[in-house]
């Protein structure tokens, strides 16, 4: 980190750093879990836990390979009857 950076503008850059490298480790664990069908783990449910914890839907899109996040919406949002 530099030393003229603002002491907000280091500690916003070092938690978006640690966010991506989470970010990353969580997508390595989710494409784990669907080349192993053992797990038997659903597009739906894995997008349910990531929604749970505080990820958006575009980001859970991204990690499941999917296009936008209105791929992922059904899932997160069901119609109601």
């Amino acid at each position: 980190m530099g030393k003229n950076k603002p002491k907000t503008q280091e500690n916003f850059e070092e938690v978006n750093s640690l966010k991506m490298r989470l970010d990353a480790i969580v997508l390595l664990i989710i494409k784990a879990f669907f080349a192993e069908d053992k797990y038997n783990l659903k597009i739906g449910e894995a997008a349910k836990i990531l929604h749970s914890v505080g990820y958006p839907p575009n980001d859970i899109a991204i990690m499941l390979g999917k296009k936008n996040s209105t791929e992922i919406s059904p899932y997160l949002y069901p119609k109601k009857k």
